[in-house]
């Protein structure tokens, strides 16, 4: 039997998807006749098997893709690790869905792909073609269309036709170029790499085979942070919507792309929560709607009603929608709720489809604002609008939530990389103080223990009659003390170097230990002689 987490069973509920994973763990577990499930650590070829036998069985594709979304959830919240990697079956799969739909779409290739620049490269236009074809995103596409052309670039390559003599060898010698020659960060070489393998698949319809180039060896740097005084500071600088935006990016961690695409529909104001479609990998999640936001917003939206009313009067009012739904709903791309919330200032052409709609702010123009706000705030820091995300997750560790929690929030699905930035967190209940600042530390300084000290040597340098320190009282005196054993306890003889003024003080045990372990330390093992 398969154990959910503790807080689920005090709880005594599961909620939808947590039974929905942890039946389809179950039934993996029954597939390859695991006696302790819950001992076992399955991987991903124990994953694509069972995949296999649902194919057989004719599960359709969706389902095969909620199936694996059901182990990642296991393996996050459950096992709480990282592996198995099963991102790239689930992104497999999306691919497979994407092509079963292509082939049940009635409608013309050129509707479906868009219009494609004639003059580009008959490789590029292909290359176009099938990552439309896929559902990729235009931020993708352009991604890997430049890498692709990099590599034609690199290889003095015009055409499809010149594609026909290269292999592996070229791909290792580019990629090892950008990791030798371009410095390139492991990222950027992996995107490369990506790109011309989606290439060599779907447009040559071959495996380019093993590649063994040059690994990058750039470390990743750690994200720039701004401390919570300087977030209210760069905000106090901005106004209006991009107020909004900057506050939403900083309050909810997310990222300026998925803060500009959000439309009126996904603001719940009942459940105090923003729903984010269409991110990056295609995923959905939630974010906590910032309470001192819901009027702000409620204004806005209340002004974006205006202008769609303007819109419609005109007879010009639409929006861009995802997937098909504009074929499925084709009034929807008029209704106010799936209009963008940030909406452009004038209505624009798609590329795509050749239709004008009103399209939310461009992705340029609140880095505009952001870095005037920044200059005015006298930061000296790099801030862009990532920034404020990385803001986000480090502040909440600092308060101490559970870095799952902070995984789902930023819709990362391998915890490994919400794991960057514990290397930028400051924890409230650890300080370390640098030893240059121990070297003339102080009580005034709040280092109970940096007690400066110093010793009289006598001439053989063996042993030492006083030791001097600075005490806060009377006055911050420099005295002079002096610790006498006698039977039974031991004395500190205080005398002050301003005054002629003694003092005896009775040490209670700790006192006499720790004042003891100091001073053998301070003069590095030496004897104190008995005085008197």
């Amino acid at each position: 039997m398969v154990h959910a987490p503790a807080t689920q069973q005090s709880s005594g509920f599961l909620s939808t998807e947590e039974s929905y994973a942890l039946f389809w763990f179950r039934s993996l577990a029954r597939f390859h006749r695991i006696r302790n499930p819950e001992q076992w650590q399955f991987n991903e070829k124990d994953v694509i098997a069972f995949l296999r036998s649902k194919l057989a069985e004719k599960t359709p594709t969706w389902k095969r893709i909620k199936i694996v979304q059901g182990l990642i959830w296991y393996r996050n919240h459950v096992r709480k690790s990282p592996n198995p990697p099963l991102e790239p079956i689930r992104q497999k799969l999306r691919e497979i869905e994407a092509r079963e739909r292509e082939k049940q779409d009635e409608r013309p290739i050129e509707e479906v792909i868009g219009r494609i620049n004639p003059r580009e490269s008959d490789a590029i236009q292909a290359f176009r073609r099938s990552l439309r074809l896929i559902g990729r995103k235009p931020n993708t596409e352009r991604a890997y269309v430049q890498k692709v052309r990099a590599f034609m670039r690199d290889r003095g390559l015009k055409c499809l036709k010149d594609f026909d003599g290269i292999g592996s060898r070229d791909i290792e010698a580019h990629l090892t170029d950008l990791a030798v020659d371009g410095d390139v960060a492991g990222s950027t070489q992996d995107g490369a790499f990506y790109a011309l393998l989606f290439f060599f698949e779907h447009v040559l319809k071959r495996d380019f085979g093993d590649i063994n180039a040059i690994r990058s060896t750039k470390a990743p740097r750690i994200p720039t942070v701004m401390s919570k005084p300087e977030v209210i500071r760069v905000l106090s600088f901005l106004e209006g919507m991009h107020l909004i935006i900057g506050q939403l990016l900083y309050g909810c961690g997310m990222r300026i792309s998925e803060c500009l695409r959000l439309r009126v529909k996904d603001f719940d104001f009942d459940r105090m929560m923003i729903e984010i479609h269409n991110s990056k990998g295609d995923k959905s999640r939630f974010a906590p709607l910032p309470q001192q936001l819901v009027e702000p917003l409620r204004k806005l939206i209340a002004n974006r009603e205006l202008l769609h009313e303007r819109d419609l009067a005109n007879g010009e009012a639409s929006v861009w929608l995802p997937h098909a739904l504009d074929r499925k709903y084709p009034s929807a791309h008029k209704s106010f709720k799936w209009q963008f919330l940030f909406a452009s200032a004038r209505m624009s052409l798609d590329r795509r489809t050749g239709k004008r709609h009103r399209h939310h702010l461009h992705s340029d123009t609140f880095p505009v604002h952001l870095k005037k706000a920044v200059e005015k705030a006298n930061l000296n820091k790099h801030v862009t609008s990532h920034t404020f995300r990385h803001s986000f997750a480090t502040h909440l560790l600092q308060d101490g939530t559970d870095i799952r929690t902070i995984q789902e929030l930023l819709g990362h699905s391998d915890i490994s990389t919400t794991m960057i930035y514990t290397h930028v967190l400051v924890r409230p209940d650890v300080r370390v103080i640098s030893p240059l600042d121990q070297l003339q530390s102080s009580p005034s300084h709040g280092v109970a223990a940096g007690i400066a000290l110093s010793q009289s040597v006598s001439p053989d340098k063996k042993n030492v009659d006083i030791v001097e320190t600075d005490l806060p009282e009377p006055q911050d005196e420099k005295v002079l003390c002096d610790m006498r054993s006698h039977e039974g306890g031991s004395d500190l003889i205080v005398s002050s170097v301003n005054s002629t003024q003694n003092r005896g003080v009775s040490l209670p045990s700790r006192v006499r230990s720790f004042i003891s372990s100091m001073i053998s330390n301070a003069i590095a093992g030496r004897s104190i002689r008995e005085s008197g």
